[in-house]
Protein backbone atom coordinates (compact mmCIF):
# COMPACT_ATOMS: atom_id res chain seq x y z
CA UNK A 1 0.00 0.00 0.00
CA UNK A 2 2.83 2.45 0.43
CA UNK A 3 4.42 2.10 -2.57
CA UNK A 4 0.96 2.75 -4.43
CA UNK A 5 1.06 6.09 -2.49
CA UNK A 6 4.11 6.88 -3.12
CA UNK A 7 3.70 5.98 -6.76
CA UNK A 8 0.48 7.91 -7.15
CA UNK A 9 2.29 11.15 -5.49
CA UNK A 10 5.24 10.40 -7.70
CA UNK A 11 2.57 10.15 -11.00
CA UNK A 12 0.27 13.27 -9.79
CA UNK A 13 3.21 15.34 -9.83
CA UNK A 14 4.46 14.26 -13.31
CA UNK A 15 0.88 15.43 -14.64
CA UNK A 16 0.53 18.87 -12.89
CA UNK A 17 4.05 19.53 -14.24
CA UNK A 18 3.05 18.45 -17.57
CA UNK A 19 2.05 21.31 -20.17
CA UNK A 20 -0.93 21.75 -21.77
CA UNK A 21 -2.19 22.49 -25.06
CA UNK A 22 -4.70 25.33 -25.08
CA UNK A 23 -5.73 24.24 -28.26
CA UNK A 24 -7.74 21.29 -29.19
CA UNK A 25 -6.62 18.83 -32.34
CA UNK A 26 -3.62 21.05 -32.52
CA UNK A 27 -2.06 17.55 -34.44
CA UNK A 28 -4.97 17.39 -36.74
CA UNK A 29 -6.08 13.94 -35.73
CA UNK A 30 -9.94 14.57 -35.41
CA UNK A 31 -10.11 15.82 -38.97
CA UNK A 32 -10.36 19.48 -38.83
CA UNK A 33 -12.63 19.64 -35.61
CA UNK A 34 -12.18 22.91 -33.62
CA UNK A 35 -10.56 24.75 -36.43
CA UNK A 36 -12.36 27.41 -38.09
CA UNK A 37 -11.82 27.87 -42.42
CA UNK A 38 -12.04 24.25 -42.89
CA UNK A 39 -13.34 25.33 -46.30
CA UNK A 40 -9.70 27.37 -46.79
CA UNK A 41 -7.54 23.50 -47.02
CA UNK A 42 -7.49 20.55 -46.44
CA UNK A 43 -6.06 17.24 -44.47
CA UNK A 44 -2.94 15.19 -45.74
CA UNK A 45 -2.71 11.72 -44.46
CA UNK A 46 0.58 11.59 -47.14
CA UNK A 47 3.21 14.77 -45.81
CA UNK A 48 2.54 14.87 -41.93
CA UNK A 49 5.30 15.87 -38.90
CA UNK A 50 3.46 13.08 -36.86
CA UNK A 51 0.32 10.76 -36.09
CA UNK A 52 -2.27 10.84 -38.69
CA UNK A 53 -2.67 13.84 -40.56
CA UNK A 54 -1.49 17.31 -41.18
CA UNK A 55 -3.42 20.34 -42.04
CA UNK A 56 -2.76 21.85 -45.99
CA UNK A 57 -3.80 25.04 -47.45
CA UNK A 58 -3.11 25.28 -51.74
CA UNK A 59 -3.46 28.01 -53.63
CA UNK A 60 -2.26 28.28 -57.34
CA UNK A 61 -4.11 31.76 -58.15
CA UNK A 62 -5.38 34.63 -57.45
CA UNK A 63 -3.19 34.81 -53.95
CA UNK A 64 -6.31 35.38 -51.68
CA UNK A 65 -5.85 34.83 -47.55
CA UNK A 66 -6.32 31.20 -46.66
CA UNK A 67 -6.50 30.23 -43.21
CA UNK A 68 -7.23 28.36 -40.51
CA UNK A 69 -7.90 29.63 -37.10
CA UNK A 70 -9.19 29.12 -33.38
CA UNK A 71 -9.86 30.72 -30.22
CA UNK A 72 -9.30 30.09 -27.00
CA UNK A 73 -9.14 31.61 -23.61
CA UNK A 74 -6.50 32.33 -21.13
CA UNK A 75 -6.75 31.65 -17.88
CA UNK A 76 -6.48 34.50 -15.85
CA UNK A 77 -3.39 36.17 -14.75
CA UNK A 78 -1.52 34.32 -17.95
CA UNK A 79 1.74 35.99 -18.00
CA UNK A 80 3.21 34.47 -21.09
CA UNK A 81 2.68 32.10 -23.76
CA UNK A 82 4.62 29.81 -25.70
CA UNK A 83 3.72 28.43 -29.45
CA UNK A 84 5.31 25.83 -31.08
CA UNK A 85 4.21 24.98 -34.35
CA UNK A 86 5.68 22.50 -37.29
CA UNK A 87 5.31 23.99 -40.95
CA UNK A 88 6.65 22.75 -44.21
CA UNK A 89 5.92 25.27 -47.29
CA UNK A 90 6.06 24.40 -51.23
CA UNK A 91 6.91 26.51 -53.93
CA UNK A 92 5.36 29.26 -52.18
CA UNK A 93 5.71 32.75 -54.00
CA UNK A 94 7.83 35.44 -53.11
CA UNK A 95 6.13 38.31 -53.01
CA UNK A 96 7.20 41.96 -52.75
CA UNK A 97 5.64 42.13 -49.33
CA UNK A 98 7.44 40.08 -46.30
CA UNK A 99 4.03 39.35 -44.51
CA UNK A 100 2.71 37.41 -48.08
CA UNK A 101 3.86 34.07 -47.18
CA UNK A 102 2.80 30.95 -44.90
CA UNK A 103 2.73 32.12 -41.10
CA UNK A 104 1.47 31.31 -38.02
CA UNK A 105 0.16 34.53 -35.91
CA UNK A 106 -1.26 34.88 -32.58
CA UNK A 107 -3.33 37.62 -32.04
CA UNK A 108 -4.75 38.25 -27.97
CA UNK A 109 -8.02 39.55 -27.65
CA UNK A 110 -10.65 41.24 -24.70
CA UNK A 111 -13.26 39.06 -23.44
CA UNK A 112 -15.16 41.17 -26.34
CA UNK A 113 -13.40 39.81 -29.02
CA UNK A 114 -11.43 42.97 -30.07
CA UNK A 115 -7.69 42.52 -30.96
CA UNK A 116 -4.93 43.96 -28.86
CA UNK A 117 -1.96 43.05 -30.66
CA UNK A 118 -0.26 40.18 -32.84
CA UNK A 119 2.69 38.44 -33.17
CA UNK A 120 4.23 36.30 -36.11
CA UNK A 121 5.46 33.44 -34.89
CA UNK A 122 6.45 31.81 -38.00
CA UNK A 123 6.65 32.98 -41.85
CA UNK A 124 7.76 31.13 -44.97
CA UNK A 125 8.48 31.44 -48.52
CA UNK A 126 10.17 28.95 -51.15
CA UNK A 127 10.02 25.20 -50.50
CA UNK A 128 11.22 24.02 -47.14
CA UNK A 129 11.58 20.74 -45.24
CA UNK A 130 9.17 20.62 -41.81
CA UNK A 131 10.50 23.20 -39.57
CA UNK A 132 9.89 23.79 -35.88
CA UNK A 133 8.98 27.24 -35.05
CA UNK A 134 8.80 28.23 -31.76
CA UNK A 135 7.91 31.41 -29.55
CA UNK A 136 7.69 32.76 -26.65
CA UNK A 137 5.43 35.97 -26.18
CA UNK A 138 4.56 37.92 -23.37
CA UNK A 139 0.33 38.29 -22.89
CA UNK A 140 -1.19 41.76 -22.58
CA UNK A 141 -2.60 42.50 -19.41
CA UNK A 142 -5.94 42.93 -21.04
CA UNK A 143 -5.98 40.11 -22.85
CA UNK A 144 -8.48 37.41 -22.02
CA UNK A 145 -8.39 35.28 -25.27
CA UNK A 146 -5.57 34.40 -28.30
CA UNK A 147 -6.60 33.80 -31.95
CA UNK A 148 -4.19 31.46 -33.35
CA UNK A 149 -3.96 31.55 -37.30
CA UNK A 150 -2.45 29.25 -39.86
CA UNK A 151 -2.62 30.94 -42.97
CA UNK A 152 -1.62 31.48 -46.44
CA UNK A 153 -1.24 35.18 -46.82
CA UNK A 154 -2.19 36.91 -50.03
CA UNK A 155 0.31 34.26 -52.03
CA UNK A 156 0.06 31.46 -53.92
CA UNK A 157 1.77 27.74 -53.69
CA UNK A 158 1.22 25.09 -50.25
CA UNK A 159 1.62 25.41 -46.95
CA UNK A 160 1.53 22.12 -44.31
CA UNK A 161 1.18 22.84 -40.53
CA UNK A 162 1.23 20.03 -37.58
CA UNK A 163 1.27 19.93 -34.05
CA UNK A 164 0.55 23.29 -33.27
CA UNK A 165 0.67 23.69 -29.98
CA UNK A 166 0.20 27.23 -27.37
CA UNK A 167 1.05 26.54 -23.74
CA UNK A 168 1.20 28.92 -20.70
CA UNK A 169 4.26 30.20 -19.15
CA UNK A 170 5.07 31.89 -15.60
CA UNK A 171 6.81 34.87 -15.43
CA UNK A 172 9.89 33.29 -14.08
CA UNK A 173 9.37 30.56 -17.27
CA UNK A 174 9.60 32.98 -19.82
CA UNK A 175 12.19 34.91 -18.08
CA UNK A 176 14.70 31.58 -18.60
CA UNK A 177 12.93 31.64 -22.68
CA UNK A 178 13.77 35.23 -23.32
CA UNK A 179 16.98 36.56 -21.03
CA UNK A 180 17.07 40.58 -21.45
CA UNK A 181 19.98 42.05 -23.05
CA UNK A 182 22.06 44.62 -21.11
Amino acid sequence: MKHFFLFSLLLTSLLIDAQTNLLKNGGFEYDLTNWNGQENGALSPYDRKSGKNSALINQFTGAEWRAFDQTVPLARNTYAIECNAWMKVEGVENQKEDYKAAIVIVEFLTSADKSISSETIARAKGTTNWINYKKAVKVPTEAKKIKVMLALAQTNGTVFFDDIKITTLSEEEFSKLTPETK
